[in-house]
């Protein structure tokens, strides 16, 4: 490639990006710009369909009131020539006094003898030999019936109107050529609004496109804040449009994502909390066991703790694993008939060391020896320990968790009752979030804040709907259903109800 080419193709690359530059400074690169040529195309379309309708239109309705016109006229020009031969008037007088009524340059009047020698009146700029052939393309005959027509030349459009006057023997034909200067007049005129209603429609389609461009803008750029983490960002647009509602929608959008932004970063305090307190309890007492430090006496009671803490740390990881499946979709439930009291029963019993390291009891208020309901029996009992453990987390030293088993026409419900703090009817409709932990959790009450979010999904699963009643300092009661195993429930006579145990 020669330096001559070289820096052709150099100015050529430096011309593109220049104007590549300001093609997007100026927005034809985007949605303005297809705004903006929708809306002149539209208004171009219209315009072009409203000025070939409006000149068919108004032509023909132009052409239909001049030929009754130039008809009236011919009739009022036939009584003048009829009067002016009853007295008897001169050529020259005729001419002068059908020139006062006829416009010179937009008519003739031609009376024409038998012999076809003719008297034009008028100055039609058209020959001779046009003007005998406009007559014969008339069809002018031997009728006392006026005619008017509409006749096509190579000159124009003319409108012919005559009539045979007996009384007169000749004919009067009148040349008008006015409807062509007054329909081009209408057409001038109506191409002057239309191109001064472009031009506005122009400037408003401008001004509009600009507008509209500008709030998408704005939410552009509120979207791009809300990827990076700013949530505090709000896009400004009180519109009540579908535009407005979109800004709307996306900052309730910012709120939700900023709120489970501040749950997560608390999730992510608590579970380094959670699992360093107890890592460094287990790796204190087995160092100090290994180490010596711990008599020998003694010993079985620091593993019983580094046990305690060991099955802590293996209910924060079952918790965190089971939140990752939900989040996944891959998260599991396997229905079966099982005997939900039996089931009860056991976990109290397992769970006795539990409830004596809280200080707290638990009560079996009327527990039926036999209750068969369908569920998957290892996900509900995940469901009574993160209930029961939520309780005694709540209740002061030696208050009472109370647990129910009511028989229901169609289910068994399930009741975990606890005397403790108790919770506001907001922090009520917010503890299915993930991550949440009320302010009272915060204090170093509770877990990570996804236990009961746990229980609520798997109760979605089976198909049942959890409640819960609450009031501050007055405890709080979680209650849930379960279908029956048979198609009704067992007769109340064969039921075999325990006393109610306290442990």
């Amino acid at each position: 490639m020669s330096a001559v080419d070289a820096k052709a193709a150099s100015l050529g690359g430096r011309l593109k990006a220049g104007a590549a530059a300001v093609a997007r400074r100026i927005g034809l690169g985007g949605i303005f710009a297809k705004l903006l040529l929708i809306s002149l195309s539209t208004l171009a379309v219209t315009f072009l369909v409203y000025n070939l309708v409006s000149s068919q239109l108004v032509g023909r309705d132009m052409l239909d009131r001049r030929q009754g016109l130039e008809g009236a006229e011919l009739r009022r020009t036939i009584t003048l020539l009829e009067t002016a031969a009853r007295d008897g008037w001169s050529d020259d007088s005729i001419r002068s006094a059908l020139q006062l009524v006829v416009p010179p340059q937009m008519k003739s009047i031609l009376i024409i003898e038998r012999s076809g020698r003719y008297m034009q009146i008028g100055q039609v700029p058209l020959p001779v030999s046009d003007i005998r052939q406009l007559i014969a393309s008339a069809g002018i005959g031997r009728s006392a019936e006026a005619r008017t027509e509409t006749v096509e030349s190579d000159s124009g459009t003319f409108i012919v109107s005559s009539q045979y006057v007996p009384s007169l023997n000749r004919y009067v034909v009148s040349l008008s050529t006015g409807f062509q200067r007054e329909f081009r007049r209408v057409q001038n005129l109506n191409a002057l609004a239309v191109g001064i209603a472009i031009a506005v429609s122009v400037l408003v389609s401008w001004g509009f496109s600009r507008y509209m461009t500008r709030r998408i803008r704005r939410m552009s750029l509120g979207a791009e804040q809300f990827a990076k983490g700013r949530f505090e960002t709000k896009i400004a647009d009180r519109s009540a449009d579908e535009l407005g509602q979109l800004a709307g929608s996306l900052n309730r959008m910012a709120d939700d994502l900023g709120a489970l932004e501040q749950m997560r970063r608390d999730f992510l305090a608590n579970v380094s909390h959670d699992l360093r307190s107890p890592l460094t309890s287990i790796h204190g007492y087995v160092e100090a066991i290994l180490d010596g430090t711990v008599p020998q006496g003694k010993a079985d009671r620091y593993l019983r703790i580094t046990q305690d803490q060991t099955v802590r740390l293996m209910k924060l990881v079952s918790d965190l694993l089971d939140m990752s499946q939900i989040e996944a979709g891959q998260f599991d439930v396997v229905p079966s008939e099982f005997d939900l009291a039996e089931m009860i029963r056991l976990l109290l019993s397992r769970m006795e060391s539990t409830f004596r390291h809280h200080s707290v009891r638990y009560e079996i208020d009327g527990l039926p020896a036999e209750v068969r309901v369908v569920g998957d029996p290892h996900r509900l009992e995940q469901v009574m320990v993160n209930l029961l453990q939520n309780a005694m987390a709540f209740s002061p030293p030696g208050s009472t968790v109370h647990v129910t088993l009511e028989r229901g026409p169609d289910s068994a419900c399930v009741t975990v009752r606890d005397e403790g703090i108790g919770m506001s009817a907001e922090q009520a409709s917010r503890i299915w979030d993930r991550f949440y932990k009320s302010d009272e959790a915060r204090g170093g009450r509770g877990g990570t804040g996804i236990g009961l979010s746990i229980v609520k999904h798997i109760l979605d699963a089976h198909g049942s709907r959890i409640e819960v009643r609450s009031e501050p300092g007055r405890g709080s009661a979680f209650r849930f259903c379960l279908a029956w195993a048979d198609a009704a429930a067992p007769d109340e006579d064969s039921e075999s109800r325990t006393r109610p145990e306290e442990t």
